[in-house]
């Protein structure tokens, strides 16, 4: 017989679930001897995914490409959200997806299928084509635990999440405040809400699921996942970016150099955060009187319900700004090389709005973080964060989801330089070390990771019960 053949349809649209799963793709075929096929559809491609994808093909690696039609999505709701456009992409793209499937399986044997959490719709497919069908789940083990309750919880709330404030228990999860909740579910009126209920109800239908962490990081959450009525769980984590993948453009590499050690603040918040101006304005203020030196990625601002990427940096900075802080400040438009920053012995810590994949990233450099969540399950990650793992400071964030300067300013100088900030560098860097040991030869990750590979390659014929 060749070698095991795995079809995966990754959510290719957004960037923060197709990087790592490329990472798992490129192990599976250097450490497993995999074949594998990639579904591809190119609905919500911006520029950035053509350059995975390519790099990917050359890799000498055993991968093959198969592209679906193009799928649209009809707008018919106001202000849809970005998880019910997803999932009507998916039920729009499962009949396209069946076919490809069903021309693989005419020409080769597969031995497993794997798709994306938004994709459970696609657990059908699987079925009826007699293949056994994992999930990837490209947040943490946390998130995996609360996604599990999903279906109670939302049943059980009689009010909308955004009504008086209360908390929320999870097994696993340290209590999350309503706030905190992922914004999806935050209003059981919206589409989003049910959508995400719907994905949710099906998880315990995979034949498993692969979890972007590893064993360390989150014991509880993992230990509470590791029961009878819960699919196997794999986590194969951290699945991170090479830093050869990110060549510095910049030039802020140099600027880093020639910095002390652990001295510099990272400010990002992703490829798709955006604040105001007006907050864009006290970030920037707060930095200026903590007095500590910063690098920060500033991606234009947020009007009302749009966003402006402006090509001027000074058009986005208050008046005097950069003139007052040449000497300390680099900030740079829209991108920067983010792995080679934390990685960098000049930096010591990151502003982050706690997108696991930034997380994760922060973890494995032992950078501690200062949690300013955006959208998404960030205010979820950063009570783990904060109050579980200890590897970040509290922002307070007021109820219109403001940050004013003199609290920009409290908590750089308290990660900087303060007790509680020094009380997270060090737990930083245990977890570095332990993500370090995780990938090496008898690690917890490469053990999770075997264990994936040796049941996904198991048989063709071996049919879930």
């Amino acid at each position: 017989m060749g070698n095991p053949h795995v079809a995966i349809f990754p959510l290719s649209g957004a960037m923060g679930h197709l990087l790592p799963l490329v990472e798992f793709v490129k192990r599976l075929c250097t450490h497993h001897g995999f074949s594998i096929t990639l579904i591809i559809s190119k609905w919500m491609w911006t520029s950035q995914q053509p350059a995975v994808l390519e790099r990917l093909a050359s890799s000498a690696l055993d991968i093959r490409f198969t592209e679906i039609p193009d799928v649209t999505v009809d707008e018919d709701e106001e202000e849809m959200k970005i998880e019910t456009r997803i999932s009507k992409f998916v039920l729009k793209a499962k009949p396209y997806i069946e076919e490809a499937l069903q021309s693989l399986l005419s020409s080769m044997p597969i031995s497993a299928f794997v798709t994306d959490f938004f994709c459970t719709d696609l657990l059908d497919v699987g079925a009826k084509l007699n293949l056994q069908t994992y999930l990837f789940f490209s947040a943490s083990a946390s998130g995996l635990c609360f996604a599990m309750h999903i279906p109670t919880l939302v049943s059980n709330i009689e009010m909308s999440c955004t009504g008086p404030d209360f908390e929320v228990e999870v097994p696993g999860l340290p209590p999350i405040p309503a706030r905190n909740l992922p914004i999806a579910i935050q209003d059981k009126s919206n589409s989003a809400c049910k959508w995400i209920v719907h994905h949710s109800s099906r998880l315990k239908e995979a034949s498993g699921i692969l979890v972007n962490t590893f064993a360390e990081l989150e014991e509880e959450a993992i230990k509470v996942l590791s029961s009878p009525a819960t699919p196997p769980i794999y986590p194969i984590g951290p699945l991170l970016l090479p830093e050869s993948d990110t060549p510095d453009e910049s030039g802020c590499l140099k600027w880093l150099d020639e910095q002390l050690p652990s001295s510099v603040l990272f400010v990002s918040f992703g490829s798709a955060g955006v604040l105001s101006r007006e907050q864009n304005t006290d970030l920037a203020l707060g930095l200026e009187a903590s007095g500590h030196r910063f690098l920060w990625v500033l991606r234009g601002y947020k009007s009302g319900d749009s966003s402006s990427l402006e090509t001027n940096i000074s058009q986005l900075l208050p008046e005097g700004f950069e003139s007052r802080t040449w000497d300390r400040g680099l900030v740079l438009l829209n991108w920067a090389p983010q792995v080679p920053i934390l990685s960098h012995p000049c930096t010591g810590g990151f502003l982050s709005h706690c997108g696991w994949n930034s997380t994760l990233e922060s973890v494995c450099h032992g950078v501690p973080m200062i949690a300013w969540p955006l959208y998404a399950e960030q205010g979820m990650n950063k009570v783990i964060l904060v109050k579980q793992l200890k590897i970040a400071i509290d922002l307070k964030i007021d109820k219109k989801g403001f940050v004013k300067r003199e609290e920009v300013e409290r908590a750089v100088r308290e990660l900087m330089e303060g007790a509680e900030g020094r009380m997270a560098r060090n737990k930083m860097k245990e977890l570095k070390e332990q993500a370090k040991m995780a990938v090496m030869e008898g690690g917890t990750t490469i053990k999770a990771t075997a264990r994936v590979a040796a049941d996904l390659s198991a048989s063709t014929l071996n049919v879930k019960e």
